[in-house]
C-alpha cells in the first residue's frame, strides 16, 4: 500500500471504522446487537481491559445484545497491510468477564466482508 494512505490508516479515527465494521461485519455478533460507547457503562472487568490498552495505541469498540457483552480492541499491521495490499487489523476479543477470548489478524475479502486472515 502507499505510503500516504497507510499514514492516513494509522489515524485513530480510521482504526475505529475499520474495527466497528470488522465487528458488524464478520459474524461474530449477533443481529440486534448495540455499540456501547461510555466506558463507565462497561463491567469492572473490561474497564480494566480499557486501562491496559490505553497506552498502547490501540483502540476499541464495544457491542451488547441481551446479557452478551463483547470488547474488540485492534490496531493496524503496516508490513501486513503494505504486504496485502490492504488494511490488515490485530484485533482481540474479550468476553463480559475481561477474559480474551479470541486474538487474530483479519481483513476484507472482495466483497466487503471481514475475515480472518490465514495463518
Amino acid at each position: 500500500m502507499q505510503t500516504l494512505r497507510l499514514r492516513k490508516l494509522l489515524q485513530p479515527s480510521q482504526v475505529e471504522r475499520l474495527l466497528e465494521a470488522c465487528a458488524t461485519r464478520s459474524g461474530v455478533l449477533p443481529e440486534g446487537a448495540y455499540q456501547l460507547r461510555d466506558p463507565d457503562s462497561l463491567p469492572l472487568e473490561l474497564r480494566r481491559v480499557l486501562n491496559q490498552i490505553a497506552e498502547t495505541g490501540r483502540v476499541w469498540t464495544c457491542w451488547a445484545y441481551a446479557t452478551h457483552i463483547w470488547l474488540f480492541t485492534g490496531e493496524v499491521s503496516l508490513p501486513l497491510s503494505r504486504e496485502r495490499r490492504a488494511p490488515v487489523l490485530l484485533i482481540n476479543l474479550y468476553g463480559e468477564g475481561g477474559e480474551l477470548q479470541q486474538a487474530g489478524t483479519w481483513m476484507t475479502n472482495s466483497e466487503g466482508a471481514w475475515h480472518r486472515c490465514p495463518d
